[in-house]
């Protein structure tokens, strides 16, 4: 059920690595450019958005939001419920349960996690 909620959306080339040591950025501070692309996929533009805005402050989360322009609710409806699920998926895999997948664990004993599928299921 959940699968058929995706049918709708665009796909894009994500690059899923967003974060600051990844980025080269060119003396006269107007130019940079993104390197490191082994977690380069497909996927849906939220998927980015998010990427970017949790490394990010509050603040300039907002504004990057803001200069991106506008956001297809029902991506970002979506990725509220699967990236905690794909987040603990490549966490168990590993011999060590990692620091960066607790706040997803904690969405499941808090009952964010469900909250947010059943927004997914709710979607037209």
């Amino acid at each position: 059920m959940i699968f058929n909620k995706f049918r709708n959306l665009e796909e894009t080339l994500n690059y899923n690595d967003f974060y600051w040591t990844n980025l080269a950025v060119n003396n006269n501070k107007k130019e940079a450019i993104m390197f490191d692309y082994n977690l380069l996929g497909i996927g849906f533009r939220y998927n980015d958005i998010r990427n970017v805005c949790s490394s990010l402050s509050e603040e300039a989360g907002k504004v990057f939001i803001e200069e991106y322009g506008v956001i297809n609710e029902n991506e970002k409806i979506i990725d509220d419920g699967i990236s905690p699920l794909v987040t603990l998926i490549f966490a168990y895999i590993r011999s060590k349960f990692p620091n960066w997948a607790k706040e997803s664990l904690a969405t499941i004993y808090n009952g964010e996690l469900e909250k947010a599928i059943e927004k997914i299921l709710d979607l037209n």
